[in-house]
């Protein structure tokens, strides 16, 4: 609880500083809001590089993540709509391999994400992997993918469900009783959703509220290079009693009974500035690897 407390009051502090949306993603508003505020903190010339590297995405996957965005066929690619582009195409054939890349399964004893989560197909090594070909790669449209699955894994592994336990899907067989009042219908869907919609915010007031907060001094602290930290983050958070996902027993965390959780009147309160600024992190820090990567 401790710790959780620790990312509340800093969140809280930052927000207040600069005030007087098989595992889903982080959802389509707040990997756009990670990426383009990561974007906004880049050199000219990085900018550049990566509007180039986009250049090189085929039609048909421009195509499939407009269609898959609800856009019109033909609207432009920005960096902050790539960031999708994994979600957009992770059920195809050829991308069926990266679909348990998105997030970290672990024991139900963990105590703290190390190094030792996980030995292959994970969030964690996915960000080194993804990162490496983003240096080393020559092939244009290659490079691009390796770009844009970096840009993903960032906004997931602050998003707290993706680092949890594989029999209830990471949240998503934890259903929100009704009584809740809230539209989305399991655990994982409003930390996806409904944790940033209920803020009723347009676009460009999400970035308003946020980009003052990317250079904020209190954030610094935070830059660790490691995603494993990261994970860690979002796993002390997760596993806090008042997450309500972990109920600890014999240190073990158990689900919540029946996999039903009513969420109290003030959930939303306390986790709105928690997302808030687990998505300003994961700019910083996407930010902070793509310039020492492009």
């Amino acid at each position: 609880m401790n710790n959780l407390k620790y990312v509340i009051n800093v969140s809280l502090v930052i927000i207040a500083s600069i005030m007087s949306f098989s595992s889903l993603a982080l959802g389509q508003l707040g990997h756009q809001i990670v990426c383009d505020l990561a974007y906004e903190q880049l050199s000219h010339e990085n900018q550049q590089q990566i509007n180039q590297l986009l250049s090189n995405m085929p039609q048909k996957h421009r195509d499939r993540l407009n269609n898959y965005m609800k856009r019109p066929k033909g609207s432009p690619i920005t960096f902050a709509k790539s960031c999708v582009w994994a979600d957009a195409v992770k059920k195809q054939k050829s991308y069926k391999k990266f679909e348990k890349w998105h997030y970290l399964n672990v024991s139900r004893d963990t105590a703290k994400i190390t190094t030792n989560a996980c030995k292959k197909d994970c969030i964690g090594q996915a960000v080194a992997i993804h990162q490496q070909q983003l240096v080393t790669e020559t092939q244009p449209w290659k490079q691009a993918q390796a770009l844009m699955f970096l840009g993903h894994w960032l906004g997931d592994i602050h998003q707290p469900l993706h680092i949890s336990y594989a029999s209830d899907w990471g949240g998503n067989k934890i259903k929100i009783t009704k009584n809740s009042n809230v539209r989305c219908e399991t655990l994982h869907w409003y930390w996806d959703d409904c944790v940033l919609s209920r803020q009723k915010r347009s676009y460009q007031q999400w970035m308003q509220l946020l980009t003052p907060a990317t250079s904020a001094q209190e954030v610094q602290p935070w830059q660790s290079n490691s995603p494993w930290s990261w994970a860690n983050e979002s796993y002390q958070i997760v596993t806090s009693p008042a997450f309500k996902y972990c109920k600890k027993h014999n240190e073990q965390c158990q689900n919540p009974q029946g996999n039903k959780v009513t969420l109290p009147k003030g959930y939303q309160t306390t986790f709105a500035p928690v997302i808030n600024q687990r998505m300003v992190l994961a700019a910083k820090r996407l930010a902070n690897v793509l310039s020492q990567s492009l």
